[in-house]
């Protein structure tokens, strides 16, 4: 399950319990002593009479069988059952506890509560070809194994690949609540090398079975994960049956500093994972010289089922992950690299949330900050073999001091509504790069220094009514991509405005539509750059833009060989410049119509239109005039290219400059 793909260019307060039960409308019971030994108390449970009633199973229909057991609570007495509690004799501990998890089992308990202590657990499987399976503790179906907060159960310091300190084999109707699990990471002896990784140490094993809750457990330092979701068998493939586990609940946890990630889920239909604390996935152990200890892919929550090509061999299905808080965790927070209906939703995050190449993602108002302008906030990779598209919805989010803001790749990928600011010079607030059938919408970039939205390879791309503030460089771009749409955004105090060019691709231009947007760069501290630029191997239609106080060229362009660029019906108003408004250079056939430039400038100078090395164009119905007393240099100037038809322009304070052998002169207004 490792993963070699790591990335090469990354560089609130916790609700009570208490607070959470009252807010959801359940009062809580009095505190009562409860029993011990082998005595049974009818009515609350230990952990109902110290917190309060819980909540309902989600599969409250499923749980009616275990109803009256239930009931019944066995309070582990460590004297009784021979086990220390000092963090001794592993064997001995774990076959204590054990055995009265069995006895609590067939004596018609529903609950087990083990007292304050720390039990060294021997958490290998000596029975299975797998040592992550069967061994530790073992709790059946219809039970709830309940832990004091100072209940702490300690994997043995092995050399083994793998182990499970609870292990959950198939089993259905489960909690395991409070206490402490942890792991031999840093006294693990890591030598062994006959799978060098050492990556299958899990606190709390779950494979297969339903209606499993792990609550406000705290679990830290394993090898692997501190939970692994994961089936038996495979889909049809071998023998055994596949039996993924259902209606998983994984809450008020605390996940911590285990080595390959704090949550893996290769497997399943139906988990939620809430409210929990996860941190410093993925973090390094110094094994020793020569020895493997850095391992993939180090995220927090890793959503990572197995298939060859088209075909899945086990699917992670139908995963909720809300509001949790991820700090430290090396590569991402949450990656879904190829899960099914995933919904990561209001969670707290100080790295990356990617959708990976998953299928049917909800990323919405999550928070995600950092201070180093460093990482991606939210990305992914693409789509996954044999399917059509990603299907993505990116809404809502807060993004604050990354290096980039969203790193859209794949098909079918919505993104709208997030907030992104404070960025890297290096990177983007939104950027789509080879992807397809993207609607970028309603987003707001700013006071950033990279380039507020990017489209680069890209096809069918919509940038519509986005806002983009303070930027340091050009504020939208689009290479080498077509059917792109750059429609109603808002530009302001920006260097640059918007950018079309088809540098790195050879086998087409680009395709951009750019219309309706508003480019005010007159607030920008430093030297602006074009308002709208091109090159010469994009074909561009500019219509209905407005361009306020331009100090440099409003609109600039390089004409190439078979691209066509029309110009039509763009507003361009109270120019300070001397440079020309509208300027193209080679190419032919350009359209240039409708448009409306205006100058206010202190001295004589500046051209309207301005025509280079360009054949057969049409310039046609322009108005271009100064608003003070000072005329233009030219307001149209076509000397300098051939045939142009110049037709119903109205100039006023400057010439029209034409080629006298090659223009075509009607209907101009020269005043």
């Amino acid at each position: 399950m490792e993963n070699e793909h790591e990335p090469t260019t990354w560089t609130g307060s916790k609700m009570t319990r208490r607070k959470l039960l009252s807010s959801l409308g359940i009062v809580g019971a009095a505190v009562a002593t409860g029993t011990s030994l082998g005595s049974q108390a009818f009515g609350a449970t230990v952990t109902e009479q110290v917190y309060g009633p819980t909540m309902q199973p989600a599969t409250a229909q499923s749980a009616a069988a275990d109803a009256q057991t239930a009931a019944h609570t066995l309070i582990i007495d460590p004297a009784k059952w021979d086990i220390p509690t000092d963090g001794t004799n592993s064997r001995k501990t774990t076959d204590g506890l054990n055995a009265a998890i069995a006895a609590a089992k067939s004596g018609g308990f529903g609950e087990v509560y083990l007292p304050k202590g720390r039990y060294l657990i021997d958490a290998v499987s000596k029975t299975s070809h797998s040592p992550e399976i069967g061994g530790g503790i073992r709790v059946p179906s219809g039970m709830k194994l309940t832990m004091h907060p100072e209940a702490e159960l300690k994997v043995e310091p092995n050399g083994s690949y793998g182990y499970s300190c609870i292990f959950l084999d198939n089993v259905h109707n489960v909690v395991i609540s409070g206490g402490m699990v942890t792991g031999d990471r840093n006294e693990h002896d890591y030598s062994h090398k006959a799978k060098p990784t050492h990556e299958w140490g899990f606190g709390i094993n779950v494979r297969g079975g339903y209606n499993i809750t792990i609550d406000n457990v705290r679990i830290k330092d394993c090898t692997g994960d501190c939970i692994y979701v994961n089936a038996i068998g495979m889909i049809n493939y071998g023998t055994v049956p596949y039996t993924p586990p259902q209606k998983v609940t994984i809450q008020n946890c605390t996940l911590d500093s285990s080595r390959r990630n704090n949550l893996s889920i290769s497997a399943c239909d139906g988990v939620v994972i809430r409210n929990n604390v996860i941190l410093n996935a993925g973090i390094q152990t110094e094994a020793g010289p020569g020895l493997k200890t850095k391992i993939g892919p180090g995220f927090g929550i890793d959503i990572e089922g197995y298939g060859e090509g088209a075909i899945d061999y086990e699917t992670p299905l139908n995963i909720l992950i809300q509001g949790n808080w991820f700090r430290g965790n090396r590569v991402y927070s949450v990656c879904n690299f190829n899960g099914y209906g995933v919904a990561i939703e209001g969670n707290f995050s100080d790295n990356t949330l990617s959708y990976g190449n998953g299928t049917d993602t909800v990323i919405a108002n999550n928070v995600l900050i950092r201070t180093d302008r460093q990482r991606t906030a939210i990305d992914g990779q693409k789509v996954s073999e044999g399917l059509e598209g990603n299907n993505v919805t990116i809404v809502g989010n807060t993004v604050k001091g990354f290096g980039s803001g969203v790193d859209i790749r794949g098909k079918d990928v919505v993104v709208a509504g997030n907030t992104i600011s404070h960025l890297g010079e290096a990177g983007a607030g939104i950027a789509a790069y080879a992807a397809e059938n993207v609607w970028i919408a309603n987003n707001s970039v700013h006071r950033t220094k990279g380039t507020s939205y990017r489209v680069a390879g890209g096809k069918d791309i919509r940038l519509v009514n986005n806002k983009a503030h303070g930027s340091d460089k050009t504020a939208i771009e689009a290479n080498a991509s077509t059917q792109v749409v750059l429609s109603g955004n808002v530009i302001r105090n920006c260097s640059g405005g918007i950018r079309v060019t088809n540098i790195s691709s050879e086998e087409t231009g680009s395709e951009v539509v750019v219309e309706g947007n508003h480019i005010d760069l007159t607030e920008y501290k430093g030297k602006t750059s074009y308002a709208i630029s091109f090159d010469q191997k994009s074909d561009v239609t500019l219509k209905g833009n407005r361009i306020p106080g331009p100090r440099n060229t409003a609109i600039y362009g390089e004409g190439g060989a078979g691209n066509r660029v029309k110009i039509v019906d763009n507003e361009i108003a109270e120019a300070n410049s001397f440079t020309a408004m509208i300027q193209i250079v080679g190419g032919a056939k350009h359209e240039i119509v409708g448009n409306h430039v205006t100058f206010n400038k202190a001295s004589n100078g500046g051209v309207g239109i301005y025509l280079k090395d360009a054949k057969d164009s049409i310039v046609a119905r322009n108005t271009i005039y100064s608003n003070s007393e000072y005329a233009l240099a030219n307001s149209i100037a076509t000397k300098e290219s051939t045939g142009t038809k110049v037709l119903n322009n109205i100039a006023v304070k400057g010439a029209v400059s034409l080629n006298e052998k090659t223009d075509l002169n009607v209907g101009n207004t020269v005043v």
